[in-house]
């Protein structure tokens, strides 16, 4: 659910200021972030979204600590975790880091509105295709979003948005990936399989990213699931390997 007015609240949301940030290089840029949670276990995470690309992992932090991405280095990109922000701060600029910052909240809340997989395991072979389902409920026109996890060490990788019960909507930023939806249904298809597809995959209802929306927002998460896909070699390489 995207929310742009006063009006629009949520158990779990995050909510970032409206408007441009300009600096000079070499700088240190601050960017705010606050949040709403139930969850004493939230993982708060920020991204960076290029034109005409998908959102980039730079950081997470949770109570318990956090970690970085290997392109975004702790000297330059931090965030405190607070009892209601995780700001961002940047430093030593560059004329790169021009691009739009969101903060995010995962996993998020689990509500009335439920997303289950068909089937929780799904198996392939090394550059054939494989599809992945999940089945849905929701008493509004969401977005269903699906997501790569590699592992507790990695931020979920956005992989692609679709429109919920008919709508048109998408952004599918790799061709390599298609979906259809259904009233009821969402399909993640995966093709020319490679041995890195091997992931857990989240479809979700209505995230808490805003990289559709360019005013200030507050988002609910609705729900989310995770089918594991394991990619294996065609069985003549795999003889040749035993």
């Amino acid at each position: 659910m995207f929310c742009s007015s006063p009006e629009c609240k949520g158990q779990d949301s995050v909510t970032q200021p409206t408007g441009d940030f300009i600096a000079a290089e070499g700088d240190t840029v601050t960017l705010a972030c606050t949040f709403q949670t139930s969850d004493p276990n939230t993982y708060l995470f920020w991204y960076k979204q290029e034109v005409n690309d998908s959102p980039k992992y730079i950081l997470q932090r949770y109570s318990g600590g956090g970690d970085n991405a290997a392109e975004f280095q702790k000297n330059r990109f931090d965030a405190t975790l607070n009892k209601t922000s995780v700001p961002l701060t940047i430093q030593k600029l560059q004329l790169s880091d021009s691009a739009v910052y969101y903060c995010a909240l995962f996993p998020g809340l689990i509500a009335g509105d439920t997303i289950s997989p068909v089937k929780e395991e799904v198996s392939g072979r090394e550059g054939e295709s494989v599809t992945l389902t999940c089945t849905y409920q929701t008493s509004y026109s969401a977005d269903l979003y699906w997501y790569k996890y590699h592992s507790d060490l990695q931020a979920p990788q956005f992989i692609l948005f679709k429109g919920a019960r008919g709508s048109r909507a998408e952004y599918i930023p790799d061709k390599r990936y298609k979906s259809q939806t259904s009233y009821t249904s969402t399909e993640l298809t995966i093709q020319s399989l490679t041995l890195a597809d091997t992931a857990l995959y989240y479809c979700d209802s209505s995230f808490s990213l805003t990289f559709l929306d360019d005013d200030d927002c507050s988002i609910t998460v609705i729900s989310k699931a995770s089918i594991s896909l394991n990619v294996n070699r065609p069985q003549q390489e795999e003889e040749l390997h035993n």
